[in-house]
């Protein structure tokens, strides 16, 4: 693949995964937020089923991408319960953080060393968040301080992918994570009744968060990794949540603040500068995420 083809491809990506924010909001008028979770995941589990049963694969024998999928699976309920009260905007920068999470936690659990790069990428993250989330700006809601749980439950999962990919292919990692969701997700859906109304908002947003964010995307970006270095991606990946909030923007979700502007900014600083690095040549970052 060309480094050009790359960067569309990932730019897509990372467009459709910021796009799921507000298609999510709109599609939980419709729809329980466990009961959602529960119709992607299987959809998307049934599309990926085959990535397990082909000769040769089968299920992992160990339990780093079982663990993968708990994580997900502790992250989507937190930021899809989250999205029922937070406006996506807010929820889509507040998850970025899991970008900057991953490397202040890593010194934590022996994988790696602190860096003032580091340092300086969660200080600039944090302000933005003090702003995004200032009381005379917008008061603070439950669907922030949930979404704050899920920046964090996602920053354990790619901790938690970087081990299971060690001992199992990239593609049998996933299968498995999002089979595990979907599992965990279907006796969650029937506590909360699986309540939801069949309407072509709800079929839409089953269409955009199972085939496109949770399918189509995970191809796209391992595709993209073959032509892009780390620090290349990294750059990228940064426009979710500018993506979630332009989108958020134009349907009305959200509106235009001081606030909302100058904390989305320090936030995407925050992670750009946490995450980009020097790379040797050749370097690829592997991600398996949202």
């Amino acid at each position: 693949m060309s480094r050009y083809r790359a960067l569309v491809w990932l730019l897509a990506a990372t467009t459709v995964w910021g796009a799921t924010f507000p298609v999510v909001k709109a599609a939980l008028a419709d729809c329980g937020p466990l009961t959602f979770m529960a119709l992607r995941f299987g959809l998307a589990a049934v599309l990926l089923l085959w990535d397990l049963l082909r000769p040769g694969t089968g299920l992992p024998r160990t339990v780093w991408p079982y663990w993968c999928g708990v994580s997900l699976m502790v992250g989507y309920w937190l930021q899809t319960w989250g999205l029922v009260t937070a406006t996506p905007a807010r929820s889509a920068f507040i998850t970025a953080l899991s970008v900057v999470l991953v490397p202040l936690l890593e010194p934590v659990v022996g994988l790696a060393r602190l860096s003032g790069r580091v340092v300086g990428g969660g200080a600039l993250a944090l302000a933005g968040l003090g702003v995004l989330l200032r009381p005379d700006s917008q008061a603070v809601v439950v669907g922030d301080v949930l979404t704050l749980g899920c920046a964090l439950s996602f920053a354990l999962h790619t901790m938690l992918v970087q081990r299971a990919v060690r001992s199992h292919p990239v593609r049998q990692v996933n299968a498995a994570q999002v089979l595990t969701v979907a599992v965990l997700a279907v006796p969650s859906a029937s506590v909360e009744g699986w309540r939801f109304a069949a309407t072509p908002r709800l079929g839409g947003a089953l269409v955009v968060t199972a085939l496109l964010a949770t399918v189509g995307a995970f191809w796209a970006l391992t595709a993209a990794q073959q032509a892009l270095s780390a620090g290349e991606t990294a750059v990228v990946l940064a426009w979710e949540p500018v993506a979630a909030a332009v989108l958020s923007l134009l349907l009305g979700e959200d509106v235009v603040t001081i606030g909302l502007l100058v904390g989305g900014v320090l936030v995407v600083a925050g992670v750009l500068l946490a995450t980009t690095r020097p790379h040797a040549a050749g370097e690829h970052l592997t991600i398996i995420d949202r």
